[in-house]
């Protein structure tokens, strides 16, 4: 289950946390010459894989959970069951992971913050009758 997640629009990267028992992170990079999409998963233990030319469907359906809401089977089963070329990767930093997942929460609470004052602020004299 998603915890949090956050498209960067510069860098084109999906970035997603997980509430699972095996895979902590994952982010999936749009990839400008082809629609296929290159995945690194961080699981629990620290362990990193990339997979590279994942299909958009199989992401969306890895992130959602697939039909049993797990994250884990769902990856056995949209990305490493289609035999998407993998290596193991240099383990990312789970504690820098946590810091940044939490900057970007206090980033988007502060934006929507913003945007609600910017709202005009509507009142209705409830006390004014039509004549």
């Amino acid at each position: 289950m998603i915890i949090f997640r956050n498209y960067d629009e510069e860098r084109k990267l999906d970035r997603v946390w997980y509430d699972s028992s095996n895979i902590f992170y994952s982010e999936c990079e749009d990839n400008d010459v082809s629609p296929k999409k290159i995945l690194r998963v961080v699981f629990k233990n620290g362990a990193t894989y990339e997979y590279s030319d994942v299909d958009v469907n199989d992401y969306v359906m890895f992130i959602a959970g697939g039909t049993d809401n797990s994250n884990g089977k769902a990856l056995n089963e949209f990305v490493k069951k289609k035999k998407c070329p993998y290596q193991r990767t240099d383990s990312l930093n789970k504690e820098q992971l946590v810091n940044e997942m939490q900057e970007l929460k206090e980033l988007r609470n502060k934006k929507k913050l913003e945007e609600e004052k910017l709202q005009p602020e509507v009142i209705i004299d409830e006390d004014k009758t039509e004549e």
